[in-house]
C-alpha cells in the first residue's frame, strides 16, 4: 500500500511541474484590454539550463519578452541552444476566445509587447 501511495504522489508531483499558475499579466497582449485571467494561454518556454530557467521564473513577463525575440530553438535568457527537458509554462491572460487562439498559434508575434 506504501508503495501505491509513494507512485501515486511522485505521479501527481511529476504532473503537477510544468503546469502553469495563475496568469503573469493584467493586460491583454495583443488587444491591451484589461483581462480577468479567466481566459488565458498557456505559452511554453525551454531552456538551455536550469540556472536560465530559474532567472526567467522570478520574472516571466521580463522573459516572455526575451522569448518572443530569442530565435526559434534559442534559449531565451543566454541565446544557448535549448534542452527541451528544461521548461517552463506560463499562463498568458488574454481578453477573448479570439486573442486565445491567437496566442496560442503564434506566441512569439504577440509577446514582445507584454506588460506587467
Amino acid at each position: 500500500m506504501k508503495t501505491v501511495s509513494l507512485i501515486a504522489f511522485a505521479l501527481m508531483m511529476t504532473l503537477s511541474q510544468g503546469f502553469a499558475a495563475d496568469p503573469v499579466n493584467k493586460e491583454c497582449p495583443i488587444k491591451g484590454k484589461a483581462v480577468d485571467g479567466s481566459k488565458a494561454a498557456s505559452v511554453e518556454v525551454s531552456f538551455c539550463c536550469k540556472k536560465c530557467k530559474a532567472a526567467f521564473d522570478k520574472d516571466p513577463i521580463a522573459g516572455l519578452v526575451k522569448f518572443a525575440k530569442a530565435k526559434d530553438g534559442k534559449c531565451p535568457v543566454s541565446g544557448k541552444d535549448v534542452d527541451t527537458a528544461v521548461k517552463s509554462t506560463v499562463s498568458v491572460a488574454v481578453c477573448c476566445n479570439g486573442c486565445k487562439g491567437k496566442l496560442a498559434k503564434n506566441p512569439k508575434k504577440h509577446l514582445a509587447g507584454l506588460k506587467k
